[in-house]
Formats: C-alpha cells, sequence, structure tokens
C-alpha cells in the first residue's frame, strides 16, 4: 500500500449494538439492532501490544447466532453491548509480527466498520487467498463449509449408490454438504423454502423439493421410493419426522442445526420427537446427535485449504447473499430466517 494509507488510523467507527432480545418463540425483527458512533483512540479501544485495527469489508451473518439473541445465551449479545462474528477486513495498523499493513484477513471481531482484535494463541487470523474471491471465507471456505465436510469427514458420510435428504439444502452448510456428497457418487435429495433454491439445487444435480407447497411426507414418497439411507439435518421439525419416517433399517442421522427451532416468522416447526425417538430405536438408526463444528477447530485451517483447492478447480460452486451497507445489519440477519438468503 502507499505510504498515505500504510499510515492510515481512523479516528472514530460505526457500530452494531443489540437493543433487545428476542426469544425463539419471538419473531427477529431489523429493530433488535441499532448504530452508534464511537471512538477508535478512546479508552474502549484496546489497542495494545497484540493488537491489530482492520477496516470491515465483510460481516458474515449465519443462523446459529439468533440463539445468541435470546436472554442470558451469550454476553457479548446483551443489550447495549456489541456482537462479535466472524469479519473480512484490511489491516490498516498492525502490532504483531507476522501480520501487515494491507493483509486481508479473517478472524472473530465486533461488529464495527473499523474494529480491532487483541491476538491471542487462542485468535485463528486466517490469511486470505487473494486469488479467490473475499467473501468466500465466510461461506463455502468458512463455517458453512467446514461444518458440512468435517462433519462428514470426521463423523460419518455416506457411501456410494446411497441416497441422502439435506434438510435447509440451499443454506450455506446445505450447499456444501449436497455437492460434497454427490462428488462421492451419493444420490442427494434436498429441501428448500422457495422455487428459486429449488432451481438451484437442480442445477447442482440435487433431486429437490419446496417443503412449503409440498407435504414433505408426498416429497420424499416420490423422490425416494425405497427410503433414505442417510439424513444431514439443519432443521428439525415435519420435514426431519417425515424422513426418519422413511429411512432405512441402520441409516445414519447428522443433525447441524435446528433452524425451523430458531425463530417464529415461519411458524410452528411441526414434527414429531416422540415418534422420531421410537423409530430411531426400532429401526436400529445410528444418531450422531447435533455436533459441533468447533470441535474439529485443529483442522479449520487445512480444511479451508481443500475446500479452495476444490473451488478452484471447479468442483464445488460458492453461493452467496450479499446484502450492501453497515447500516443493514440487521435486516441481512432477520431476513436468513426469512428464506432470503442463500
Amino acid at each position: 500500500l502507499p505510504k498515505a494509507m500504510a499510515s492510515f488510523f481512523p479516528t472514530s467507527t460505526t457500530e452494531c449494538y443489540v437493543t433487545k432480545h428476542v426469544r425463539n418463540s419471538e419473531i427477529l425483527e431489523n429493530n433488535c439492532f441499532e448504530y452508534g458512533g464511537a471512538d477508535v483512540a478512546g479508552p474502549r479501544c484496546r489497542f495494545a501490544a497484540n493488537c491489530i485495527l482492520l477496516k470491515v469489508l465483510y460481516i458474515g451473518l449465519e443462523p446459529y447466532m439468533r440463539v445468541f439473541c435470546v436472554t442470558g445465551k451469550e454476553p457479548e449479545w446483551d443489550v447495549g453491548r456489541v456482537p462479535r462474528g466472524k469479519v473480512i477486513g484490511e489491516v490498516l495498523q498492525s502490532n504483531v509480527p507476522w501480520i501487515s499493513i494491507g493483509m486481508k484477513v479473517k478472524v472473530t471481531a465486533p461488529w464495527r466498520t473499523y474494529t480491532w482484535v487483541e491476538v491471542t494463541p487462542r485468535v485463528l487470523v486466517e490469511e486470505l487467498d487473494n486469488t479467490v474471491p473475499p467473501e468466500l471465507y465466510l461461506g463455502l471456505a468458512g463455517s458453512g463449509g467446514r461444518t458440512a465436510r468435517l462433519a462428514l469427514e470426521k463423523l460419518v458420510k455416506p457411501q456410494a449408490g446411497h441416497v441422502a435428504l439435506v434438510t435447509a439444502a440451499a443454506s450455506c452448510v446445505g450447499l456444501a454438504a449436497c455437492q460434497l456428497m454427490r462428488m462421492e457418487g451419493v444420490t442427494v435429495l434436498g429441501s428448500c423454502g422457495s422455487e428459486r433454491k429449488v432451481t438451484l439445487l437442480k442445477k447442482l444435480g440435487v433431486k429437490a423439493f419446496n417443503y412449503k407447497t409440498e407435504n414433505a411426507d408426498e416429497a420424499l414418497a416420490r423422490l425416494a421410493p425405497t427410503g433414505l439411507d442417510f439424513l444431514f439435518d439443519n432443521t428439525a421439525g415435519r420435514v426431519r419426522t417425515a424422513a426418519i419416517k422413511i429411512m432405512r433399517g441402520g441409516g445414519v442421522i447428522l443433525t447441524s442445526g435446528r433452524i425451523a427451532r430458531y425463530d417464529a416468522f415461519g411458524g410452528p416447526a411441526g414434527g414429531d420427537e416422540a415418534l422420531e425417538k421410537q423409530i430411531i430405536y426400532e429401526n436400529c438408526l445410528h444418531d450422531y446427535g447435533q455436533f459441533f463444528v468447533g470441535h474439529f477447530s485443529g483442522d479449520f485451517v487445512e480444511c479451508t485449504s481443500h475446500i479452495i483447492r476444490l473451488y478452484k478447480r471447479g468442483r464445488l460452486k460458492n453461493f452467496d447473499t450479499i446484502v450492501d451497507g453497515f447500516h443493514n445489519l440487521g435486516e441481512a440477519f432477520a431476513g436468513i430466517f426469512r428464506g432470503k438468503t442463500v
């Protein structure tokens, strides 16, 4: 960077903070967040010997964050606090020897236009590959892709010839899981919530259906007449129950998320958990429960590198919903639970 840019140190920033908590039984609205100014050089900026200062380029928003909007779930999501999440930023100042000014990095940081991070051994700072779009690191090569690949590699994955269902198949995790399993010769079905998403999934070779316009039991009977071997579940609710009802003996269930229960916008999630437990027991299904990708944090860097290699070879495709403007963070976050994103 030019010297003038290298010496740039902003005096103020805009930050997003929580204004109220919303239970999972309520609808998340845009007004749950507000925006205000802060002094970068003031007491709230801990620009210490091991800190970096970033100009934020992208902020990653993911469904699991909705759980933090509930009182007491996460201190940094308390009213008046600035939430933290994965961001892509350009380094403006650095007191860390291996992080240079001008470098683009991904790191967990507070939601600010200019933000600062204290780099400790527990903080993962990833330098971006400048030959791929930076937003890739917040989606396919970020938490979404990692969740799909590491679950399939570290826990269990279907074999070639098996029939698998991915719920919320047009989500970031879902799209990665669909593509990775299809590479292994698996027949992949996918549920989603719009015709636009059905079209997207079909282009990837996924047998997709819209659970909002077609009964899940009927759709699965049509698409998987001989049953399912594998369920990669991101939603819980009625589609999960319908899938478990037609799983063949010895089938496998991986649970990544329960987005149908995170927010009330889509109405009751439905489903019958008692029936699910009964079928799992009677049909000897292997239920791995809900996994947490953070348990595999030691594999994050290698996993991202692997996904980027597949992306560069054209074997994985990336799909993002990008909302422009820092002041649209609340609207973008709420949009996840209204089916507006992939």
